[in-house]
């Protein structure tokens, strides 16, 4: 047989079994094709498409007359939120401007979790920093008062750490789209998913430079890339992405294509999280919601999607801005825009956001947020089903106390050298709480949380040394103990002792090193005074503190030995912060909350949590101790505060461990309590003392943020009353005394006999110093004339008055 017919007989003789075989192969391409499509269909459609992170928000900001909000505090929380600043009179949401000392703000629609917000414009008159006045831009209505919206703290994202704000095409300007268009695929609303010409130009340039990796890529085919393929860069892929380009253009129309698009296109890095689509980005870049882009950011936009991370506006602004301008001029080339519009573009600085916003702010309060979230919700729920998380952090103060933190301990190191040559670096923490609440209104856990996630405010176990002291003072302090108890008037040795426990003996120095004699318990509290303290403990019981303090709020186990007193033991910053929020609160503790309420992205509320509070002391104990510790502010240790400008009338307590290795200061009113921790993570000495490490940063902190709240000084409750009383002998004075002071006393420990210093004692107490709180002075009421004795020369009558002093404070008490 000729060779030349050998083919055409292979083929008669198998012709069968070849219209067989492609029989076979175009079903399996048929079912290839249905199985792509079903499968790109589904994807598309499905939630999946854009699965969601949950987002944790923060509090909303209220801004009421009388609460101090200066623009340099304001306006990041502002810009934050989605507001951007405007030159001429506010005309739609988001807007802002400050002008002649007011601020007009138009006000954003807002889904809190009891109630929906519509926009609404506002002007908000100030006096310096405080808000005086807030009216209605529209009618002049005078308001209450207004929230600034919750921020965004964080995402709770998949693995896949994806961030993205869908939104509608409708919301989408059109100056955006085109630009997207006019770089990346002009004859979009042309093509059927494919551009044969960018596919053969792709092709050409392969085939030159050996290789198989140039695109040519319709918005379409991007899309498929972004939203089912892997990134590699094949022929056998990029057939699969025609095959899925087409087949997405046959089912869905060019607008809802788009609107894909704008929502899944990469727009770089935040961080470790990337930016996907329009609207977050342009909230990362530009510090606004997409709907108010202008021409020139629409363009900037547009031009970082070829290469998002090289281009960024924020890191590389000289690359930027060229890219910027070439948008711009194949927006003018291709008829989008004018002339004119082109040239004003150009001419245009670069504009991004002057308050760039982190990916995750706060971290070591969302750390506290999601230990309590996975007690409830599952891990798959909190990554994919976009749940709204607002928790009860006020951004203003957290702001603020991580920029007193970081500023505080810098100068520290630069202020001491062996600070900075330390092996390991100084660390902090700085807790603010709502007393009457409990609400958690700042939580910084650290330094750098990208260096260290430990967070010292919740983990760290450390000894509170003198801040302890006031738990031994409340348990002497109990009225119970009758003419036992101690008062703030009562007069304690502060001379050395010695206390055997067991085969030890333990004699305890003040950190000063000195002994200060005879002192009163207010005396020896403002200056934090040690022996006092010990022998308060002692007088009162070593196991009546442990349960007292237990009672209060100090969780930790607590030894029964003698230096318990000293806060020899370890707890953690937020538990003896929220010990101290007793007294603050007048005896009542609050649980902690963090949370306040979670809902599903459509607002279906899921939970809301209450405050819950307990009585766990008495308000007339927690009042005299707050007004003791208010002179911690006036002349103890944590006067300091003063001398830096802070003037209210806090209560506070500083703490100092053995050999310096903790150093804190606690100071609070009746609206707002804040700690401040400062030490080494391996225990070893700051050599400072909490007035010299803590109350600086304390005290710049509550200077910026202070004004938030309001000031308010606590009410004497019914039971609590005055007495004139001499500071030296801690007795009632007498018109002999060279100083006296008006005392606070619970009802029934107030001291019944009068000063034996300077009159004699066991002279029964006179009418006019049985005058409850509130009545006319000593000065202003008719007293009787007290007879000086004439038989007893002053010398021997004041050593007798020493002696029964003596008496009076080792003998059975007052």
């Amino acid at each position: 047989m000729p060779k030349r017919h050998w083919f055409k007989d292979f083929l008669w003789r198998h012709s069968a079994g070849l219209a067989l075989l492609v029989m076979v192969a175009f079903v399996a391409f048929l079912g290839f094709v249905g199985y792509t499509y079903v499968v790109i269909t589904k994807k598309f459609d499905s939630s999946r498409r854009w699965d969601l992170p949950s987002r944790v928000y923060s509090d909303a900001t209220p801004l009421v007359p009388g609460v101090d909000a200066p623009r340099a505090l304001l306006e990041p929380k502002l810009n934050h939120v989605g507001y951007h600043e405007v030159r001429s009179r506010i005309a739609n949401p988001s807007e802002y401007r400050y002008v002649n000392g007011s601020l007009e703000i138009y006000l954003q629609n807002f889904d809190y979790p009891d109630m929906e917000f519509r926009a609404m414009p506002v002007v908000v008159d100030f006096d310096g920093g405080e808000v005086t006045e807030i009216r209605r831009l529209s009618d002049g209505v005078r308001l209450r008062g207004v929230r600034i919206e919750p921020e965004l703290i964080t995402s709770i994202y998949n693995n896949e750490m994806e961030d993205r704000l869908p939104v509608s095409l409708s919301a989408v300007p059109k100056v955006v789209t085109e630009a997207i268009i006019a770089t990346e695929d002009r004859n979009f609303y042309h093509h059927e998913g494919i551009s044969i010409r960018g596919t053969l130009g792709a092709l050409i340039t392969d085939l030159r430079q050996g290789s198989w990796t140039h695109g040519g890529s319709t918005l379409t085919q991007q899309l498929v890339k972004n939203l089912y393929l892997n990134p590699e860069r094949t022929w056998r892929r990029k057939i699969t992405e025609v095959l899925m380009a087409l087949l997405l253009e046959a089912r869905y129309s060019k607008n809802e294509i788009l609107e894909a698009y704008v929502n899944e296109i990469y727009l770089g890095q935040n961080g470790a999280v990337q930016i996907i689509g329009v609207e977050q980005a342009s909230q990362v870049y530009f510090g606004k919601h997409v709907t108010y882009l202008t021409l020139p950011e629409a363009a900037t936009l547009a031009g970082i999607i070829r290469s998002p991370n090289v281009l960024s506006p924020l890191k590389y602004p000289e690359r930027a801005k060229p890219r910027r301008d070439t948008v711009l001029g194949l927006m003018r080339n291709q008829g989008q825009i004018t002339e004119a519009e082109y040239e004003a573009a150009v001419a245009s600085p670069l504009a991004v956001t002057r308050f760039p916003k982190t990916s995750r702010s706060a971290p070591f309060f969302v750390d506290f947020v999601m230990k309590q979230l996975r007690e409830t919700y599952p891990e798959t729920q909190l990554k994919t089903e976009g749940l709204r998380i607002f928790t009860t952090l006020d951004m203003l103060m957290q702001r603020s106390a991580e920029q007193a933190l970081n500023s505080g301990i810098a100068d520290l190191d630069k202020r001491y050298s062996y600070l900075r040559k330390s092996p390991t670096p100084l660390e902090g923490v700085v807790l603010t709480i709502q007393p009457g609440t409990g609400y958690v209104k700042a939580l910084v856990g650290g330094r750098n949380y990208s260096k260290t996630q430990f967070n010292r405010a919740i983990q760290a176990r450390r000894q509170p040394g003198s801040l302890f002291k006031p738990f031994v003072y409340v348990t002497a302090m109990d009225p119970s103990r009758g003419r036992q108890a101690l008062t703030a008037a009562s007069i304690l040795d502060d001379s050395p002792i010695s206390i055997r426990t067991g085969s030890a003996v333990w004699e305890p120095q003040n950190y000063d090193n000195r002994y200060h004699g005879l002192v009163s318990v207010r005396t020896a509290l403002a200056h934090s005074y040690n022996i006092p303290a010990v022998r308060a403990a002692l007088d009162a019981g070593v196991p009546n503190v442990i349960k007292e303090a237990s009672t209060i709020g100090i969780e930790s186990r607590l030894q029964p030995y003698p230096s318990m007193a000293l806060g020899s033991f370890e707890v953690t910053p937020l538990e003896i912060a929220y010990a101290y929020s007793a007294f603050a609160n007048l005896g009542v503790k609050a649980e902690p909350i963090s949370i306040l309420a979670v809902s599903t992205r459509d607002g279906k509320l899921l939970e809301s949590r209450e405050v819950k509070m307990k009585r766990v002391a008495p308000a007339s104990v927690c009042y005299v101790m707050n007004n003791i510790l208010q002179d911690v502010f006036n002349y103890g240790t944590g006067a300091k505060a003063r001398g830096l400008g802070f003037e209210r009338p806090f209560a506070g307590k500083t703490g100092t461990t053995s050999n310096y290795r903790d150093a804190w200061f606690i100071g609070y009113s009746p609206r707002i309590l804040s700690l401040v921790w400062i030490g080494f993570d391996d225990g070893h000495s700051v050599r400072l003392a909490g007035g010299d490490a803590c109350v600086p940063i304390w005290t710049a902190y509550m200077n910026r943020i202070v004004g938030l709240v309001p000031d308010v000084d606590w009410k004497p409750p019914e039971n609590v009353i005055e007495r004139a009383i001499d500071p030296q002998s801690g007795m009632l004075a007498t018109p002999y005394c060279p100083t006296t002071r008006e005392e606070v006393f619970v009802a029934g420990t107030e001291p019944t006999s009068v000063c034996p210093l300077h009159a004699g004692a066991g002279e029964p107490v006179p009418v006019w110093q049985q005058m409850p709180a509130g009545s006319p002075t000593a000065e202003g009421a008719q007293r009787p004339e007290i007879q000086q004795p004439q038989q007893t020369p002053p010398a021997q009558r004041r050593e007798r008055g020493i002696r029964r002093l003596l008496r009076v404070i080792f003998g059975s008490g007052q």
